[in-house]
């Protein structure tokens, strides 16, 4: 049986056996990175196969037989491993519930369950491969040109084209990784760790610079990794100098993503135990970069076929891990690395039917086969069977990070690539194969110099730098045929061409229209191809067409790692286990767990308008606030004023930000001559700490005013209802709880339960007779069952935040972020009567003024449901007609004391006369009607039962 039809029958079906017997496994390799005492075994598609520890997903699955790893994003045609790297554009697969993982990069681990991403129902059988037979109407702009009219069919249009997308699959319940960030200053960041990498860092390290080495791949070394015994013998030297110099900090697996202003430089550090991705926030003096060379591919008709890879790919495969990447191969080389790798691929028993020198005008211009790669027909007509063809045509200057410092890259026709350009930043250095060619010593020295240039980076001296040579190289990007520039998205010359002829003469505006260079490898191998392919469209150098423009990041990061740490803290009042062990319903409400309700809400709320109940409200924010300038600060963050606040007294204020949106509201009462207590929402608490910090630090820093926050130093309690006057006076001494003694919107401090320090506000957020308590925190659960023993013949109950929510809205009290949003000024939030624009100053009133004047906003309003039953979803939308919305709802309950539905809601200013009707499109498309009342309170209006 020929090797073409072997490899053909194992292009997807993974050996069952050991890890040793895997069937492209080769034997012991001088420079292998596998333990081969450690077999890790893993499933793909469901099938099992066996790796060894070091091995990547992707050469596991290589050695294993699989040489289809994935189908392509518009076509589908069958992918196999091209750069065997980080950046490989066919093998990004679904691991476990992550998708999207770089197999080619990502190294094995025991028990995962590998699957291949854009195939359905399977890789072998993929159904959208039939996109291949209508391929000549899916060229460049297809998305653009198609499915715009007539527009009432784009629902079904976004339908199908959700069924195409590509990637993989992200489970709503997939557990979080942990992701952190850390800060790191150095005198200079040295971004590759190949020969020349390490050498400035040892360079630098030895000038007594502080210095970070960053490398993409598992090890350092480069090239060196998989070259020759001479290679892996100076990688060796020079991995033990480096890690002799204490100076010298190393993170593999890592890469320099962006480069910013004053070399603020961002480092993605992945693997690391018991972190998924890490974020490195760098500042350094002098970036070096030396990231070596992209080997690049040739475009020829079915140069996407499995079986086709680079040079640098095959050494890899051979050298680090072991893997036979075929039978019969064919080796176009116009390089010493081609040659390079046929003298491997000898090596180990591969047959090489033919070594193609480019250099003497040798081509490939088609690749045959159907699934896999079976023939090539070279330049002269000749064909070959071969079930692997390995091309080394060139490479790519990977200049993004010189880039991001202002640099454009400059092209050299005699050496087929591109160079830096010289006119970034004084303290970014490039060094090694991105500068020049040269011999490894000559490589290394020049790594040295850069380092130790870059170490003396602001002193009057620098070493110099002697430059590298260029050396000749024939410009390889297209064969005689056609196909495909930029694997990760299917574009193809072709489609390149197309996009030339139809008037798109800027490599930026093409890689627009056609979406070259903008998949997962962001152009990192194709970039170049796709210059020169438009350069020959239209009739001009690749000097003259220039490249696009890198910008940061250089490889994707994950947005967990841009996050952080998960700081989700868990807050408790001194409470919570008296509310769990009555089995009351934990709610989340930001860093707080609280009592949603205990069982049955409505009961709660009865209760409470009938007898006293007890709510926990510690998590209300509370700011100690002492000094002469207290009320000159009070009268900037609220709109109301407060400069005669009595002393003992309460008063209700509202926060707007600079743009009149309503920031918070809260009370604030004044227990002594310079001493006041702020209270905030619960949600708004550390915001108004901040804010209040930020004018008093940034603004006014002349008020003699001091600000403690003590939202967690007090237990908090609010005891509601009729009875709660009668409650209150068994455990409470010293303060005269009689009306007159002790007036509605007042503050006292007192002993509670044996307990000094306590103080009160007779205040209500629900509509009754109510007391808000705070108690040292140490003795809030004492002071709370205080309370149950003492009311238990007045029918004291515990009531949750639903009940409360019920109450305040029958009451018609609005909630920050609940009834207001982001657009929401004061005046549109009812607040008339609050906002006094005769005062001095105050944060939002110039934008308050305007929105007095101008009028034309909605404004909040009661509303209740002709149909009493009826309770709309809050945010079902007001409209007039058949699609203009004039409004939303925002609060929406079921009253047990009114015995109907109750709403509270937004809504255009030529409907808030009371009376006035509305219709209201329910979630499920139903319409109802809604009345606007007189007030905003539905219960009490007047509010004779909170001031009884």
């Amino acid at each position: 049986m020929s090797a073409a039809k072997v490899s053909s029958r194992t292009a997807t079906k993974a050996s069952s056996g050991s890890a040793a017997a895997a069937p492209m496994r080769l034997g012991p390799q001088p420079a292998e990175v596998l333990d081969r005492s450690r077999v890790l075994a893993f499933t793909w598609n469901g099938q099992p196969v066996e790796g060894f520890d070091g091995d990547t997903i992707a050469s596991a699955l290589a050695a294993a037989g699989v040489r289809v790893f994935s189908r392509s994003l518009k076509y589908h045609r069958p992918r196999g491993l091209l750069s065997a790297t980080y950046h490989d554009p066919n093998c990004t697969l679904q691991v476990g519930d992550e998708p999207n993982v770089r197999a080619a990069h990502r190294r094995l681990s025991a028990g995962i369950h590998v699957q291949a991403e854009n195939a359905w129902p399977s890789l072998a059988f993929d159904v959208r491969s039939a996109n291949r037979l209508v391929g000549r109407f899916l060229g460049a702009g297809f998305y653009y040109k198609t499915f715009i009219k007539p527009q009432r069919l784009w629902p079904a249009y976004e339908k199908v084209l959700a069924r195409f997308a590509a990637g993989g699959v992200v489970e709503a319940d997939s557990p979080h990784g942990h992701f952190d960030k850390r800060y790191v200053h150095v005198e200079v960041c040295v971004a590759g760790g190949g020969p020349a990498g390490m050498a400035a860092a040892i360079a630098a390290a030895q000038a007594g610079a502080r210095v970070l080495l960053v490398e993409e791949e598992h090890d350092l070394g480069g090239h060196l990794r998989f070259g020759t015994d001479a290679e892996r013998a100076a990688m060796v030297e020079l991995r033990a100098a480096v890690a002799a110099e204490p100076g010298v900090e190393v993170m593999t697996n890592s890469v320099v993503t962006g480069r910013y202003d004053d070399n603020w430089v961002a480092v993605v550090q992945r693997g690391l135990p018991g972190v998924f991705e890490r974020l490195c926030k760098v500042r350094a003096r002098t970036l070096v970069v030396a990231p070596g060379l992209i080997e690049r591919p040739y475009v020829f008709e079915g140069n996407d076929l499995p079986g086709v890879m680079l040079s640098t790919a095959v050494r890899r495969l051979v050298n680090l891990h072991a893997v036979k990447p075929g039978s019969r191969a064919v080796v176009l080389s116009a390089n010493a690395d081609g040659d390079a790798a046929a003298d491997d691929l000898r090596r180990v028993g591969v047959d090489v039917a033919r070594v193609v020198d480019a250099r003497t005008g040798g081509n490939v211009v088609r690749a045959d086969g159907g699934r896999v790669l079976r023939r090539v027909e070279l330049g002269d007509g000749t064909k070959v069977d071969c079930d692997l063809l390995v091309t080394a045509v060139g490479w790519t200057a990977p200049t993004s990070l010189l880039n991001f410092a202002g640099d454009r890259p400059v092209y050299d026709a005699g050496a087929a690539r591109f160079f830096p350009g010289g006119a970034g930043s004084d303290n970014v250095v490039a060094a090694g194969g991105l500068c020049g060619d040269g011999t490894l010593d000559e490589l290394i020295a020049h790594g040295r110099a850069v380092g130790a240039a870059a170490a003396a980076a602001g002193e009057n001296a620098r070493p110099a730098i002697s430059a590298l040579g260029r050396a000749p190289h024939p410009e390889l990007y297209r064969s005689t045929t056609h196909g495909i520039v930029d694997w990760s998205e299917d574009v193809s010359s072709k489609d390149l061409l197309a996009a030339a002829k139809e008037g798109y003469d800027s490599i930026e505006l093409v890689k627009r229209f056609t979406t070259v260079t903008m998949g997962p490898s962001q152009g990192k191998l194709e970039s170049v191809n796709a210059v020169a392919i438009m350069s020959e469209a239209l009739h001009q150098t690749i000097a003259e067409t220039g490249t696009t423009v890198w910008r940061p990041p250089y490889v994707p990061i994950t947005l967990g790692a841009l996050a952080g740490r998960g700081f989700e803290n868990t807050r408790l009042s001194p409470m919570h286990g008296w509310h769990v062990a009555r089995g009351a319903r934990p709610l989340v409400a930001g860093d707080w767990i609280r009592p949603d309700h205990y069982g049955d809400p409505a009961a709660e709320v009865n209760n409470v308008r009938s007898n006293v109940g007890l709510i926990d409200v510690t998590p209300l924010g509370k700011l100690d606030l002492r000094g002469p300038d207290v009320p000159k600060l009070l009268n900037l963050v609220y709109v109301n004023k407060w400069s005669k606040l009595p002393l003992g007294a309460v008063r209700y204020g509202v926060m707007c930000a600079e743009d009149g949106v309503v920031l918070d509201d809260g009370v604030t009462g004044r227990l002594g001559d310079e001493h006041y207590l702020m209270s905030t929402t619960s949600s708004g608490a550390a915001t108004v700490w901040e804010w209040v910090e930020n004018w008093l630090q940034t603004e006014h820093p002349e008020w003699r005013v001091h600000v403690t926050p003590v939202t967690t130093a007090y237990a908090s309690m609010n005891i509601a209802g009729p009875k709660s006057r009668e409650l209150l006076g068994r455990i409470l001494e010293g303060v005269d709880l009689s009306p007159e003694a002790f007036p509605y919107m007042h503050v006292r401090q007192g002993r509670m339960a044996g307990v000094d320090g306590c103080f009160l506000w007779r205040i209500g957020f629900t509509g009754e007779l109510s007391y808000e308590v705070h108690v040292p925190a140490a003795y809030g659960l004492h002071v709370w069952e205080a309370c149950f023993s003492a009311g238990a013949d007045l029918g004291v109950g515990a009531f949750g935040v639903e009940a409360q929510r019920i109450m305040r809205l029958e009451k018609g009290h609005f909630i920050v972020g609940q009834d207001t949003d982001g657009l929401t000024q004061a005046y549109g939030a009812d607040l008339d009567w609050l906002v006094k624009l005769d005062k001095d100053d105050f944060a939002g009133k110039p934008e308050l003024r305007w929105q007095q004047e101008s009028g034309g906003y909605q404004r909040l309003v009661g509303l209740q449901p002709v149909d009493p039953r009826e309770v709309p979803a809050e945010a079902s939308q007001l409209v007039e007609g058949a699609k203009h919305i004039v409004g939303r709802i925002t609060s929406s309950r079921m009253s047990p004391t009114l015995g109907r539905a109750i709403c509270l809601g937004f809504v255009a200013p030529h409907l808030t006369e009371p009376g006035t009707l509305i219709t209201c499109q329910l979630p499920d498309r139903r319409r109802i009607q809604v009345r606007v009342t007189e007030h905003l309170a539905q219960f009490d209006p007047d509010g004779e039962r909170l001031r009884g």
